[in-house]
């Protein structure tokens, strides 16, 4: 059968109609870093550069904006629903390292950041998606609730990725950053970060889960940067209550060890 009917069937595909249930640990094996230059290969007109280009075509056909849109209010942004529980460190895999830059205009490596912290990552490129987002973790946004989180759980941070949907809005996003100071508070800003959306690339965002642009996720990771814990879409009272007692089981795990 030839490419494009694949895609076209792809693409005539009925929207989510419900979350996809996660039972069991996702993410990558083993410690992976990502650059500006991830996915990139040396020969643009090679044979493995021309697939790259065409599975990020089929997924952009595949996912079109009514596509994703019509998932998000199917599942009430629920793109996936959260574990039960924690998973276990050894069972556990990756998130992915990255370099970027935050409000502050300094570069900085996620997995520095982790070292002696649990943290609570959040992901989003449109509004909707951080307002899904927000709801987890209402309470501790401004500059004192952030304070109570630190009291509360003093080894636990919070990390924003802001991954705009195009470079156009990227632009857009690096020309408001003065806005956001304003509502991020000081504490959070070294934090924020505001990456090109290219740096995560289709494999990237498929692996993570986190490849419909309207929602918005939520990573709880260790400081080895595995994925503990995670969620997608608005929060209820069940999975605040495990995602509370996620922070509490890792921050004993970490003074343990």
């Amino acid at each position: 059968m030839p490419r494009f009917v694949t895609t076209l069937k792809e693409a005539a595909k009925p929207a989510l109609e419900k979350a996809q249930a996660i039972n069991r640990p996702f993410g990558f094996d083993s410690p992976t870093k990502i650059g500006q230059n991830h996915g990139q290969l040396s020969n643009p007109f090679s044979a493995a550069a021309k697939e790259q280009r065409q599975r990020q075509l089929d997924h952009d056909i595949a996912h079109s904006p009514f596509y994703e849109s019509k998932s998000f209010s199917n599942t009430q942004g629920k793109i996936f629903t959260p574990p039960v529980s924690y998973f276990k460190k050894d069972k556990a895999k990756y998130f992915v390292d990255f370099q970027g830059y935050t409000l502050l205009n300094e570069k900085r490596q996620l997995s520095q950041l982790l070292k002696g912290k649990v943290t609570l990552l959040r992901i989003f490129s449109t509004i909707s998606g951080e307002n899904c987002a927000n709801t987890y973790i209402s309470d501790y946004l401004d500059e004192n609730g952030y304070k109570t989180l630190q009291e509360k759980y003093p080894n636990t941070q919070i990390v924003d990725v802001n991954l705009p949907q195009s470079w156009i809005k990227g632009l857009f996003v690096k020309m408001a950053k003065s806005n956001l100071k304003t509502i991020v508070p000081p504490a959070r800003q070294n934090l924020y970060f505001i990456l090109p959306n290219t740096l995560f690339t289709l494999e990237v965002k498929k692996t993570l889960k986190c490849d419909n642009m309207c929602s918005g996720y939520l990573y709880v990771l260790d400081e080895d940067g595995k994925i503990r814990w995670a969620t997608s879409g608005f929060s209820n009272d069940e999975e605040s209550e495990v995602l509370w007692r996620t922070v509490r089981g890792l921050e004993k795990e970490m003074k343990g060890n």
